[in-house]
């Protein structure tokens, strides 16, 4: 999982891929640090899934761009578009269940 700080990387990443996993945390917030391995242990599982994260506080445009408030919150985009979200309480099965069946498309 690659570390993005800037809107236009993040915004040119999502258009180079078809899918790509986005999750935004908060800083000093537990649960988004222990969340962030999860998730990004998940994503490296899948090498055809492009993965990335950022801190909210780094990119203050996000909460705008892609109504994120809090964290922490994943999003799964397929060809630009939001097709999963899940925030705070991630249940990483129901994540690798919308993953593995994006992909299949």
């Amino acid at each position: 999982m690659i570390h993005l700080t800037d809107i236009r990387d993040i915004e040119q990443t999502i258009a180079d891929n078809r899918l790509c996993l986005f999750y935004v945390k908060a800083p000093d917030c537990g649960v988004c640090n222990v969340m962030l391995d999860k998730v990004e242990r998940l994503a490296d599982g899948i090498p055809s899934l492009c993965s990335f994260y950022t801190d909210i506080t780094e990119e203050p445009l996000i909460a705008g761009r892609f109504l994120v408030y809090s964290g922490p919150t994943v999003l799964l985009l397929m060809e630009g578009k939001e097709v999963y979200r899940g925030v705070q309480f991630i249940d990483l099965e129901e994540l690798k269940y919308n993953i593995n069946r994006f992909l299949e498309l």
